[in-house]
């Protein structure tokens, strides 16, 4: 389980351009960091050398778990410290300042596994084999995935049989595969985030495995510590211009998170965008001065002076953000360094035209504020308002043909609602023994309303809404937030049919239609993009930006150009299960 947020600062070791709260700084209940996010740090530590910290996030029975991680070589592993990944998301996220923000305007001015040879066992070779912390840790290879994915089975780990395709990509590259489970006597509350050091070129992400575990809008957060900036190679560099941010001061929201999520499926639903890329010495000053509260003990402390390390190891920290859904996960993004200079986390969100002060709160509905501003319904749903008064609900989600909409919750409360592809449902069959089964939710409760049909997505209730209908967030008896069908208050406007669904290029059950190559870097997305990104008059999905920045294509003395299983290529990382969503950040 993951720890709380372990660091104080006070503003007087503030240090633009990264930020500390007005609150008080790293331990602050006003500001919710995305936890549910995925979370990596990466440190390039030479040319041929990456390390990677990875927190994992699991709630459940210890034997159920199960980390499954596809790696170019044998890794050197320990165990890391929980709490520093609060502490560096808070630290480097997005400050957004209002134009019109008489409360905030001045306090935004402030100031070792080694292994030996390779065992057989049946076709499969245990390459290191050891206790890590609180995991029991092995690393293997075989030519054959069908054999590997027995011997994992024959060892304990859970893998589903909807995982196996996956494998089979991985293990088609040339890649190891590092596992980890509890050992014995280890609990939930015994898992802490895994460092592993590896032969690699690059940083890199295997989100077509991710896929199988992923939630809707689920977001993916990456700081790479190196010795310049570094930026997406085989996706977009997405940009989010401060004009097209909006605050609204009546609930204190922006739409930064909406405009992520609706930019990159503007971009068939991959890019990252570049959030903070500054010299690292100012972030560890901060981090340096901080105060832990004595109630944290010496964990905190620890954490505290391990990230103090890790920062003033490289001059550089890049940090990139993406919000993607499972259908959408089907490259492996790879990152590698890029020319251009800093870029500030923190925004001045411009008045619109014709707004006066607003720092005088407004009525419950919020007059000429539009609530699709900021919901993001996925590329195969459009926001909507409903028909009659849903209370605190003002806007929802409608999906098209294919799609169905699944619940969740951000940070501070809220509930939300998103569109997902139905193919990509891996809980949908009849499982082999041993692997987990999920119970029908559907039929325990009345779900989605008489306007709409419950289905089950990976797990969870999910709604198909009939035609003219939306799907909106609501709680239940148990106080969950599940979606639920309303009728839209413009049914004749909800051009769900016009919705083009792309062919995700993913091994999902029941898929006829054959796959095409990964692109490694930008010239193999060319062809896609332009046939992808619409600069038309969708008012759902923005327009993407002309300005693609770091979106260089490998050459022959750098980068990564082929994925060819050697030594010197990207890690590949996967943590299962996920339980992950993104947020709308509160405004302070």
């Amino acid at each position: 389980m993951r720890k709380g947020l372990l660091f104080l600062v006070s503003l007087g070791a503030f240090i633009a351009p990264i930020n500390a709260m007005a609150c008080g700084g790293f331990f602050c209940n006003a500001s919710p960091v995305d936890q549910q996010a995925e979370r990596i740090i990466f440190v390039q530590e030479d040319d041929d050398t990456v390390t990677s910290y990875v927190e994992i996030a699991y709630q459940g029975e210890p034997e159920g778990f199960a980390w499954i991680v596809p790696v170019p070589s044998v890794p050197e592993l320990d165990t890391w410290h929980g709490g520093a990944f609060n502490a560096i998301d808070l630290a480097t996220q997005p400050q957004f300042n209002f134009e019109n923000d008489c409360f905030f305007a001045e306090d935004s001015a402030a100031g070792g596994g080694g292994g030996g040879p390779p065992n057989a066992n049946g076709g499969v070779d245990v390459l290191a084999q050891e206790r890590v912390g609180p995991f029991d840790t092995v690393t293997i290879q075989s030519d054959d995935p069908r054999e590997l994915v027995e011997w994992l089975r024959l060892n304990e780990y859970r893998i589903v049989p909807e995982m196996e395709p996956f494998i089979a990509l991985y293990t088609a590259e040339g890649m190891k595969f590092l596992a980890m489970k509890l050992a014995p006597g280890e609990d939930s509350e015994s898992i802490e985030p895994i460092k592993m050091t590896y032969a690699a070129s690059a940083p890199a992400v295997p989100l077509r495995l991710t896929s199988i575990a992923a939630q809707l809008e689920m977001g993916v957060k990456i700081w790479i510590l190196s010795e310049q900036r570094f930026g997406p190679q085989n996706v977009p560099d997405v940009v989010i211009p401060d004009d097209a941010l909006f605050f609204d001061p009546r609930t204190w929201r922006d739409n930064y998170l909406a405009l992520v999520a609706r930019k990159i499926d503007a971009h068939g639903g991959h890019g990252f965008v570049t959030e903070l890329a500054a010299p690292s010495a100012p972030l560890a000053e901060v981090v340096r001065n901080s105060r832990v509260p004595e109630r944290f003990g010496q964990e905190a402390l620890d954490a505290r002076d391990a990230l103090v390390a890790l920062l003033e190891s490289k001059p550089y920290i890049t940090r990139l953000y993406s919000r993607v859904s499972p259908a959408e996960m089907d490259i492996d993004p790879i990152f590698h360094p890029v020319d251009g200079g800093d870029v500030s986390n923190v925004h001045l969100i411009p008045a619109r035209e014709g707004e006066d002060d607003q720092c005088g709160r407004g009525g419950a509905e919020n007059d000429g504020v539009d609530p699709c501003e900021f919901i993001a319904c996925g590329a195969g749903g459009l926001c909507a308002q409903p028909a009659e008064n849903q209370g605190q609900v003002r806007a929802g989600c409608a999906c098209a043909p294919g799609m169905v909409a699944r619940a969740g919750v951000s940070p501070d409360g809220q509930g939300v609602v998103a569109c997902g592809d139905a193919r990509l449902n891996f809980t949908g069959n009849s499982m082999a023994e041993g692997t987990p089964q999920f119970p029908d939710i559907c039929a325990l409760g009345d779900f989605c309303g008489d306007q709409g049909e419950c289905v089950m997505l990976n797990g969870f209730p999910s709604c198909r809404c009939e035609v003219g209908h939306l799907a909106i967030p609501v709680r239940d008896e148990q106080g969950m937030w599940v979606a639920t069908c309303v009728a839209a208050a413009q049914p004749s406007e909800l051009m769900i049919e016009a919705i083009e669904i792309r062919e995700p290029n993913l091994p999902y059950p029941g898929r006829t239609t054959p796959m095409t190559p990964m692109p490694v870097d930008m010239e193999m997305m060319d062809d896609s993009m332009d046939d992808e990104v619409d600069d038309g008059e969708d008012t759902n999905v923005p327009a993407p930006s002309e300005r693609m920045v770091g979106t260089m294509t490998s050459s022959s003395d750098g980068g990564c150009a082929t994925i060819s299983g050697g030594e010197n290529v990207q890690l590949w990382w996967l943590v299962l299960p996920f339980g992950l969503f993104a947020f709308s950040r509160r405004r302070r």
